[in-house]
């Protein structure tokens, strides 16, 4: 019985020891950047939070932007990507999508609106100009108004910065 333990013992050792130098070795796929300028210098492409907003900002995978930042309580995410993916990170059941015109700037973009009450609710945002997928998702309750005033924010800091 001893002779087990020990054993037991010496494989745990040796399986957590190659955990821990497995995961030194996997690089983090998400590199925080200083501004939106630096993400659109990486990837070549917008990824801009309203005016006067304080955002967080990352490149993703190398491939994709991220700007984080609250309005009004509400905790705001924009992805963006040359992707036909989904680049929410949501990954439950939502509503059908229902389809807006709205302007970016001097044009116009046709943004699909998604939502789901789960988790203490989100809605989801999606719109392309050109080959780059925009995706506003907004964590929490938003009403009609704040969640448009959140998006067109969006929308024309994204049209300015190009």
């Amino acid at each position: 019985m001893e002779t087990i333990c020990k054993r037991l013992t010496l494989l745990m050792a040796l399986l957590l020891a190659l955990g821990g130098v497995a995961a030194a070795e996997t690089p983090n796929p998400r590199q925080e950047m200083e501004s939106a300028a630096q993400v659109e210098a990486r990837l070549g492409f917008a990824v801009a939070a309203p005016e006067n907003v304080e955002a967080e900002y990352a490149v993703i995978g190398g491939s994709t932007g991220e700007a984080t930042f609250q309005v009004d309580q509400i905790a705001c995410t924009l992805r963006a990507a040359r992707t036909q993916d989904d680049i929410s990170g949501l990954f439950m059941e939502m509503s059908e999508p229902v389809e807006e015109e709205h302007a970016a700037g001097e044009d116009v973009v046709s943004v699909a609106h998604r939502a789901t009450e789960e988790n203490g609710g989100y809605d989801v945002y999606a719109w392309f100009v050109d080959d780059v997928q925009y995706c506003l998702v907004l964590h929490g309750e938003a009403s009609v108004m704040i969640a448009g005033e959140i998006l067109e924010g969006v929308l024309e800091a994204c049209a300015a910065a190009q």
